[in-house]
């Protein structure tokens, strides 16, 4: 009668939808057997092809440096003083022999002069003097005359105290206003104006941390030290690639 009346509610339940019949996983076997055999073979991360090694965060090392170091600008701190830089940190500058650095006024003429270009360069110390001017004297034909030039000559070569890709140069005398009036009236017409020479070679040379060395600029004018003026037909400020005429501060 149990029996019976158990029949009947399981059919009752299966017209209403509310009870689900299973049938015996693999012929009466354990379940648990299973279900522990399924998980452990789906989670398996040996077998799992598409697991990578973690990504490496150490840089790549660095290219080696065969590129010389190159003269990027120069300036006047103060009239005795210049700043170099460069493209790159340099090696310590205390054995750099001052003789390498010369100071020129270049100008450039155009073939308009006597019909061919030259480029003629001019020691500074031509330019450098003091003007006196007397103006009560009424009796002197010129109230201003100059006073004797003094030179201008690179006595020292010195590292930058804060930027290792600069380079100072102390000069033995201090630029005079007469000097830049000179040399910026020639670096405004765009013919050159005050320049700084540079010769290589040798051990006490301008090199970059990798023993490189500075290229050369207008080297003829520094080992021609005793000449006041020299001359270049045909060209314009050869081997000063680029010019950098150094601006003059004093007016």
């Amino acid at each position: 009668m149990l029996g019976l009346r158990l029949d009947h509610l399981a059919h009752a339940a299966l017209a209403g939808g509310g009870l689900a019949l299973t049938g015996c996983p693999g012929g009466g076997q354990d379940t648990d057997t299973d279900t522990d055999s399924s998980t452990s073979s789906g989670t398996d991360s040996d077998s799992d092809p598409t697991t990578t090694l973690a990504p490496t965060t150490e840089p790549p090392p660095p290219p080696p440096d065969n590129v010389p170091p190159a003269l990027l600008g120069i300036e006047f701190l103060d009239p005795q003083i210049l700043r170099l830089t460069f493209t790159e940190a340099i090696a310590p500058v205390d054995q750099v022999n001052p003789k390498r650095f010369r100071l020129s006024v270049g100008n450039y003429l155009t073939p308009d002069y006597y019909g061919y270009s030259r480029t003629l360069y001019f020691d500074p110390q031509q330019f450098n003097y003091t003007n006196y001017c007397d103006y009560d004297c009424y009796d002197c034909y010129y109230p201003c005359y100059q006073g004797p030039p003094t030179a201008v000559d690179i006595a020292d070569v010195l590292p930058d105290a804060v930027n290792p890709a600069q380079a100072v140069l102390l000069l033995a005398q201090p630029i005079l206003p007469s000097l830049c009036n000179t040399a910026n009236s020639l670096t405004s017409q765009g013919r050159g104006g005050l320049l700084l020479h540079y010769a290589d070679g040798g051990a006490a040379q301008i090199t970059d941390l990798a023993a490189l060395p500075l290229a050369p600029r207008g080297k003829t004018w520094v080992v021609q030290a005793n000449d006041q003026q020299m001359q270049v037909d045909g060209a314009q400020f050869p081997e000063m690639a680029p010019l950098l005429p150094v601006p003059c501060p004093l007016m």
